[in-house]
């Protein structure tokens, strides 16, 4: 299969799967707020403006969101699946939450919106970046500064080629069962049960662990590649740490 058409698929199943499973959310699942991405927020936070203007990129249900208003901000969630949204419209419905408004819009149509070029104070894009292949990371991150405003603040968490190595037990061998299949695979991408997993999820909305895990696409680039596609992006980093599984990196545009 050729590789831009397979990624295409990819997206396309990942959008279909949060969709599918977005019932559930605020429910069984989506609930835990794990204390590296609380107290890295807290950072974030401190470095706004008051009542500042903030993207939340991949928002997903709107897990993060509500820290953002109870800090007196304005806030625009974004996020591909419409399931996902509609959940995040539930718990935040406009006519309690005006700050708070959603659209449907993947990471990749970010840099493309006109509304969005240097709009915000600050970007958050949590716990979303594990399913963006390497094709679209270095614009993604583009996207991101050209809708902050100068000095503007992004934070980002990534799952790396490092913190995988605790998830994952060998990138490599799951990169060499992927090839053996025949996949148009890159290092670091982690499909090789994808086949078997999704259409067990897609049959089953309340499956979950490990199997939910396998159902869609992850890349794991190395730490020092996400980097440096940050700088080629014009955002400086000015805090980073691991936690929780993942890599919190705060940057700045400049």
């Amino acid at each position: 299969m050729e590789r831009k058409k397979w990624l295409e698929e990819m997206r396309s199943r990942a959008e279909a799967l949060y969709d599918h499973g977005a019932p559930l959310y605020w429910g069984t699942w989506g609930m835990d707020n794990p204390e590296s991405h609380r107290a890295t927020l807290l950072k974030f936070l401190g470095m706004l403006p008051p009542s500042g203007n903030i993207l939340s990129a991949a928002c997903g249900a709107g897990r993060f969101d509500g820290f953002l208003v109870e800090a007196g901000h304005n806030v625009v969630g974004v996020d591909q699946s419409a399931g996902m949204l509609a959940r995040a419209r539930e718990h935040f419905p406009e006519d309690r939450f005006p700050q708070l408004h959603y659209e449907k819009l993947g990471l990749q149509e970010i840099a493309g919106t006109p509304t969005f070029q240097a709009a915000f104070d600050g970007i958050i894009c949590m716990d979303s970046m594990e399913h963006i292949c390497p094709e679209d990371y270095p614009g993604i991150l583009r996207g991101f500064h050209a809708a902050l405003k100068p000095g503007g603040v992004l934070y980002i968490t990534v799952e790396t080629h490092e913190t995988a190595l605790e998830d994952v037990e060998d990138l490599t061998a799951a990169y060499e069962r992927a090839k053996a299949k025949g996949l148009p695979v890159a290092p670091g991408e982690v499909v090789d049960e994808l086949d078997n997993a999704f259409p067990l999820v897609m049959a089953d909305r309340e499956m979950h662990g490990e199997v939910a895990h396998n159902a869609v696409y992850r890349f794991y680039p190395p730490l020092e590649q996400v980097q440096v596609w940050l700088a080629q992006a014009g955002l400086v980093i000015l805090e980073e740490g691991h936690g929780d599984d993942v890599h919190h990196i705060i940057a700045r545009r400049e």
